[in-house]
């Protein structure tokens, strides 16, 4: 057994899911997780990114070579996260899909005016304050626009 299967596994069983239920949590089809957790295939980069993008307190550095502790704060993520009731794929491609084409579309252009209005409001509010620059060697320099 690999050592990063090995860490996945410990990550499974951390999070009290089984290897279907963890597959949805991350966001990969169930078998990639099925065939990883058998030792068929090893685990992909876009695995271990899903992994990390939904299990932020997972230590990256320890995922991918060993060195560490798991989790990147015990005080914080001593137990695994309360998974929460998550409509099952086929709950969410039944709820998905639209009555008609043109409920679709009325749909996707207010998620897109959505959208547009919430990063408006956000650029904005938004003014550079500082660029730091830092090098190599330890030292740096900071540019103040104003």
């Amino acid at each position: 057994m690999t050592e990063l299967l090995e860490r996945i596994t410990n990550l499974v069983s951390w999070t009290n899911l089984g290897p279907a239920a963890f597959a949805d949590e991350i966001g990969v089809p169930r078998p990639v997780i099925s065939h990883v957790l058998s030792g068929r295939n090893k685990a992909s980069l876009e695995v271990v990114q899903k992994i990390l993008s939904r299990y932020k307190e997972v230590s990256p550095i320890w995922l991918v070579s060993g060195e560490g502790e798991m989790l990147t704060d015990l005080g914080d993520y001593s137990v695994p996260p309360v998974r929460r009731n998550l409509p099952t794929a086929k709950e969410e491609v039944k709820n998905s899909q639209p009555n008609s084409a043109a409920q679709t579309e009325l749909s996707q252009k207010e998620d897109a005016t959505t959208l547009l209005e919430t990063n408006n409001k956000f650029a904005e509010k938004k003014t550079l304050v500082k660029v730091v620059l830092l090098y190599s060697d330890g030292s740096f320099s900071s540019y103040d626009p104003s």
